[in-house]
């Protein structure tokens, strides 16, 4: 909350205002801390300016997306961090979920904030919970300079499948550090750049547990994909965005994975190539199935494919081909099948 607001006298508007406009900004403000009801500044102008604060929207995220893993519950939201009246465990279950949909469908809900919050996120966590480690020179400097790391998170995107899937990596990097308090205890600190995580482990066994996570959302019960991530035209920083939420957010209401073949029929209608070579390298979430799975393909898409190709070996079937050959060989329209192995040259070879 910003309590200078309140020093300086307001000029009131040329139109009337309502007898909730009428009240103090830090009234406004805390109205909608309470209520989180995103419909307050859709409702009026007037209120939307009062609450379009960078700083709110870096609060909101921080009470949504942090992750509420075991080790946050002591010591870790302080009120600098998330400030009264935002209660981080207070917020429910369905509560949280509702509102990372929310969020996300907003358009102050950008890459450039979220990768910020991420890198805030893990200074945080360092402050509030490496600080008494003893690390090696060579480690602390590392420590000390994670936040520079922020400004390239895709140079540390080594896994499609998210963080803690099967083949994922133990950390970007992995620290050694010891407690004074227990000396002959080994310690590991575990950072991934792109995720935005950290996890101190103890021995020398990797696991998924108890790991401080944003963006975090629930495994079972995702936020919805926002439409805007996928719309045309697929920038960069869009296609950055929809991969940094592709584990954790759905696309698809069900196995017919509607929306997302869709997506794909589009891009392949416009002959964007790169973004369908980045899409189809993603994993992304279903709303019925807990677990990533690979951008699906089906007969439709095959079908555009063929249907828009430019001559033989055409650059869009070569990267089907390449990406998902089981599915085309598994083809039970052996007529399609035929088609799309003439046209990459399958028996010439």
């Amino acid at each position: 909350m910003d309590s200078a607001s309140t020093l300086v006298p307001r000029q009131a508007p040329a139109w009337s205002l309502s007898r909730l406009e009428l009240l103090p900004v830090e009234m406004i403000e805390r109205i909608f801390f309470e209520s989180l009801e995103f419909n307050l500044p859709r409702a009026s102008f007037y209120i939307a300016r009062i609450l379009s604060k960078r700083s709110i929207y870096t609060w909101l995220i921080r009470l949504a997306f942090a992750s509420p893993n075991e080790s946050s519950k002591e010591d870790f939201f302080t009120p600098h961090f998330l400030p009264v009246p935002y209660s981080f465990f207070a917020l429910s279950y369905t509560e949280r979920v509702k509102l990372q949909s929310a969020i996300l469908s907003c358009r102050w809900c950008t890459l450039s904030l979220m990768r910020e919050c991420q890198r805030d996120y893990i200074a945080h966590v360092i402050r509030q919970k490496c600080n008494h480690l003893i690390f090696s020179p060579e480690d602390r400097a590392i420590l000390d300079n994670i936040e520079s790391y922020f400004s390239r998170p895709l140079d540390f995107d080594h896994n499609r499948e998210g963080l803690g899937a099967r083949h994922g990596s133990m950390g970007d990097f992995v620290l050694s550090a010891r407690d004074p308090a227990r000396p002959n205890e080994q310690l590991k600190v575990a950072i991934w750049i792109h995720f935005g995580a950290l996890q101190i482990r103890k021995g020398p066994v990797h696991h998924d547990m108890d790991i401080f996570r944003l963006p975090y959302c629930y495994p079972d019960t995702p936020p919805r994909m926002p439409d805007k991530l996928l719309t045309k035209p697929f920038t960069p920083q869009k296609l950055e965005f929809l991969r940094l939420l592709s584990t954790l957010a759905y696309i698809d209401d069900d196995a017919n994975h509607a929306r997302s073949k869709k997506i794909l029929r589009e891009v392949i209608n416009d002959r964007d190539y790169d973004s369908m070579d980045k899409m189809i390298d993603m994993c992304i979430r279903t709303k019925v199935y807990s677990y990533p799975l690979q951008w699906p393909v089906g007969k439709k898409v095959f079908r555009t494919a063929l249907h828009r190709a430019e001559g033989k070996r055409d650059r869009f079937i070569m990267l089907l081909y390449q990406r998902r050959p089981d599915q085309v060989h598994g083809l039970d329209d052996r007529r399609l099948k035929d088609k799309l192995l003439d046209n990459i040259g399958y028996w010439e070879r």
